[in-house]
């Protein structure tokens, strides 16, 4: 890969850790700052001359996984940098306490037999390839419990066909035990492109836990409102088109889960009972909840947090915009 594709490539994980950093809590505004005018690669060579406020903020929040100094470190980029930027990295993410996890996989040997491969869902081999290489499971294993079939009679060769594919022969078998999902994706992130399949896959169930904790709160909803049906709920300018769980997710995926207005991220002050969880807002107020409308998360929804969101309804004749009521919380912070 040449330089200048790898310097883009470095880019976007800067880029792309500066965005996970915003939907926990922390807006490094200074670093976007620096990555729109300066570019990645120049922001990583100044950045390890010294500890920035962003490295140390960072450390705070127990995240230096998303500090350019990790990112930097990616096997992939090693070509960016002199060896002894490499170990000013490393000791500076030492010195503070994270833990460098160098691990060495084994060299794929993919078996090209693709017409096995595409007999099953992405997210079904997904699952093979984490209960295999995560918790151990044996081909039998995964053809019962995964693929639902009896192992006896299937010998494994389903979820053999699945990994062999994609090269993960019996030296995979268990090498992340004990890793949970995030674990093993952020060490195949690292690896080169021959993991890119993997990797695609393995996001999918990422995906799938989300679902399942957006589900489950449009069902703690109704649950609070005594069971309303959809077309009941009118007073909310816009809960219907909100509760469209696909369209919650697309906005969660889009905006992160941090309240737009202020901030406010429920993982980060409740913990794992907190995870995954935000309101949503329609942008746009709808002159009647009855008439049929096409939504776009990425323009027409917000993530809210409850307090945001019922100032932004408070007064049914003034609905607030979400720019609007950011303005006041600007207003009004410094306020004693």
């Amino acid at each position: 890969m040449d330089k200048q594709k790898l310097q883009n490539e470095l880019h976007n994980e800067l880029l792309k850790a500066a965005k996970i950093a915003s939907s926990i809590g922390y807006n490094p505004h200074i670093f976007n700052q620096m990555l729109a005018n300066e570019g990645g690669y120049a922001v990583a060579k100044k950045l390890i001359h010294k500890v920035s406020s962003g490295f140390e903020k960072l450390w705070e929040i127990n995240r230096l996984d998303l500090s350019a100094e990790a990112v930097m470190l990616n096997p992939k980029f090693k070509d960016l940098f002199t060896q002894e930027e490499i170990d000013t990295a490393k000791m500076r993410l030492k010195e503070f306490g994270y833990e460098i996890e160098e691990i060495i996989l084994p060299i794929l040997q993919p078996s090209g037999r693709k017409r096995e491969y595409d007999n099953y869902q992405d997210e079904i081999k997904a699952k093979v390839i984490y209960e295999h290489l995560a918790n151990g499971l044996t081909h039998r294993e995964l053809d019962e419990k995964v693929l639902g079939l009896d192992k006896d009679k299937s010998k494994g060769l389903q979820s053999m066909n699945i990994l062999h594919y994609l090269g993960m022969k019996a030296d995979y078998k268990g090498i992340f035990e004990g890793k949970e999902l995030n674990e093993v994706l952020n060490i195949l992130k690292k690896q080169d492109e021959s993991f890119t399949e993997a990797v695609r896959l393995l996001i999918l169930l990422t995906d799938e836990e989300l679902i399942n904790n957006i589900n489950s709160d449009l069902k703690a909803e109704l649950e609070e409102e005594g069971h309303r049906i959809e077309g009941q709920v009118k007073y909310y300018y816009g809960k219907r088109y909100e509760r469209d769980s696909k369209n919650r997710l697309l906005a969660v995926k889009k905006h992160g889960l941090s309240c737009y207005t202020c901030g406010f991220n429920f993982e980060a002050v409740y913990g794992e009972r907190g995870k995954d969880f935000i309101e949503v807002h329609h942008i746009k107020p709808l002159s009647t909840l009855e008439e049929a409308t096409e939504v776009n998360p990425e323009t027409d929804l917000v993530p809210l947090c409850a307090n945001c969101h019922r100032m932004i309804h408070r007064r049914k004749e003034e609905i607030l915009s979400p720019d609007e009521l950011k303005v006041l919380i600007e207003k009004f912070k410094n306020v004693t």
